[in-house]
């Protein structure tokens, strides 16, 4: 009855996507972040993470993802899959989405990771922000 309540009220816009104040697993609703990157200071292999909120997922939960280009272009200074689907297993609390940074200037440019959809459960943080080089 809680889970109905709890999922009513956030429907309704009453209580943050975060979920109640009382909320214990099973019966958070399951929120997905997406998590900002490091400055890039090589060009290398990386993984961008998608983290869920309220920890360790009962069931698959299936993210679909965009990169988006800002300062930092896709093919240039970045590579990625453009769109894209992970699935964060049962029993685990994050998933990475492959990315290679190409080149590194000493201009920095800044490109994102954008969650479009969460199966079952809601986006949290939508938008991930991924810097290559520049001076701090």
């Amino acid at each position: 009855m809680r889970t109905i309540m709890v999922l009513l009220l956030l429907l309704l816009g009453i209580v943050p996507a975060h979920g109640a104040a009382d909320c214990e697993p099973p019966d958070c609703p399951v929120v997905v972040d997406a998590i900002d990157g490091p400055v890039h200071e090589s060009a290398d292999s990386y993984t961008a993470a998608l983290k869920l909120r309220n920890g360790p997922a009962q069931q698959d939960v299936e993210v679909t993802y965009r990169f988006v280009d800002g300062t930092a272009k896709q093919g240039e200074d970045y590579k990625a899959v453009p769109r894209g689907t992970v699935t964060v297993k049962a029993g685990e609390a994050q998933a990475g989405v492959p990315y290679q940074v190409l080149r590194v200037t000493g201009e920095q440019k800044t490109f994102t990771l954008e969650i479009t959809s969460v199966k079952p459960g809601q986006i949290g943080k939508r938008v991930a922000v991924f810097t290559i080089g520049g001076k701090r």
